[in-house]
């Protein structure tokens, strides 16, 4: 913490015992923010041209899992995910020497799911046994397209014939968990191009699918080719023609839609994930990672130097997360204490995000009130306008989101939110 940097008392969380307790573990999210170069649509927390720190980060990055740990006296681990930026420019040394700490310093279960993102051109066999040795049991492949016209637009670094290269070396290494990530609603993408992407993936078979529309974000590269009409603006009546496409094909190539944009073998959907989803704690380390732990969310200023002068600079841990957030050693901003209505809405929102929906049993055991008590007119009227649907009867009954409701979530999820 900076000499003069004034110290803010922490506000009251009256987040549920869900929300507080990590007895039952936690999920742990690494920021690897390294990138050989920025994707023209990406807005995420990395950077180019700045590998040079990769070793001064992942000192600086073990100093902070150690902290972590010990403030939080070495908590149950049930999943770890890597995501960046780019994992994959880790070499198998520096994977392994990650993974050699997080086991000495957390509880991480014999059956978690240890995951990371890789480009196709970063993976080798070798590279990619490396990892296994480490721990990974998962991977998850950055494809995004199987049309190397698509993959030029994204300013993707690789071929499809790179990226079904990778798979196989991923294969080889001994990973059966394996994810894929595609695009859609791409500026010039027809709906033809699109139904060759999901051929493509489905011909390809990994275990698990996710696929996103694009979204452009202000002042990305591909937004202002698109403001100064470089390149066409996105159709989100056709975007919504794809998804749906989308959704047809893979169910009958054996994919389960288990959540909005996510879709996997059996007992092949991604466990990390669905902490998220059921609004369960999480640890976010690195520059720009975000937490949900004892009843605040918190996350990371986003700048990896500072990043790791803060927290090479810290000393001993702080005896408890109260003190951690207060005293503030590291990185910490933005810190939020979880009030019940904020945690409700939250779990319902995403919880209706998967397939499961959200059952009224499960709310109530987790808030100690029947949805209808918290949400019945906004479940209604949601109802009523054909997103929403009801299944079973109250008490026992499940709210899901219908498939009109998945194409406009967002105007479902904005009724359940206070003002």
């Amino acid at each position: 913490m900076d000499e003069q940097q004034e110290i803010e008392p922490l506000g009251p969380t009256t987040a549920s015992e869900t929300g507080r307790s990590l007895s039952n573990g936690i999920a742990l999210y690494l920021h690897i923010p390294f990138c050989e170069t920025k994707c023209p649509y990406c807005d995420f927390n990395t950077y180019a041209g700045i590998n040079h720190l990769i070793p001064s980060y992942i000192e600086a990055l073990s100093n902070e899992l150690r902290t972590w740990a010990s403030t939080l006296r070495h908590p149950r681990v049930n999943s770890v995910f890597l995501g960046g930026g780019t994992p994959s420019m880790l070499s198998p040394k520096q994977m392994n020497d990650l993974f050699t700490l997080i086991r000495a310093e957390f509880a991480v279960q014999k059956d978690a799911e240890i995951s990371a993102e890789v480009n196709p051109d970063d993976v080798t066999l070798e590279r990619m046994t490396g990892f296994v040795e480490a721990g990974l049991n998962r991977i998850s492949i950055g494809v995004q397209s199987f049309d190397d016209t698509e993959l030029q637009l994204l300013g993707r670094r690789h071929s499809v014939a790179q990226a079904l290269k990778a798979f196989e070396a991923v294969q080889r290494a001994g990973i059966t968990n394996v994810s894929m990530d595609l695009m859609y609603g791409l500026p010039h993408q027809s709906l033809e191009s699109w139904k060759r992407n999901i051929e493509g993936i489905i011909t390809a078979a990994p275990q698990h699918i996710s696929a996103y529309a694009l979204t452009l974000e202000p002042d990305t590269p591909m937004a202002q080719q698109v403001s100064k009409h470089i390149i066409p603006d996105q159709d989100p009546d056709l975007a919504a023609d794809m998804y749906e496409w989308a959704t047809g094909a893979l169910a009958k190539a054996g994919y389960r839609n288990y959540e909005i944009s996510n879709w996997a073998q059996p007992g092949r959907e991604s466990k990390h994930n669905i902490t998220y989803w059921h609004n369960l704690p999480y640890l976010g380390v690195g520059p720009g990672a975000h937490s949900f732990l004892g009843g605040y969310r918190f996350a990371n200023g986003k700048s990896p130097v500072t990043y790791m002068a803060k927290v090479n600079a810290w000393g001993e841990p702080p005896p408890n997360l109260e003190t951690l957030l207060r005293e503030n050693p590291g990185y910490v901003q933005d810190i939020e204490p979880m009030d019940a209505q904020t945690e409700m809405a939250d779990s319902l929102i995403m919880g209706l995000r998967l397939a499961e929906g959200m059952r009224n049993r499960d709310f109530c055991a987790r808030y100690g009130v029947n949805l209808h008590e918290v949400y019945g007119d906004a479940i209604k009227e949601t109802i009523s306008l054909g997103l929403l649907k009801s299944n079973g009867m109250w008490p026992e009954a499940t709210i899901q989101l219908t498939e009109r409701g998945k194409l406009l979530a967002n105007e479902a999820f904005v009724r359940f939110l206070g003002d």
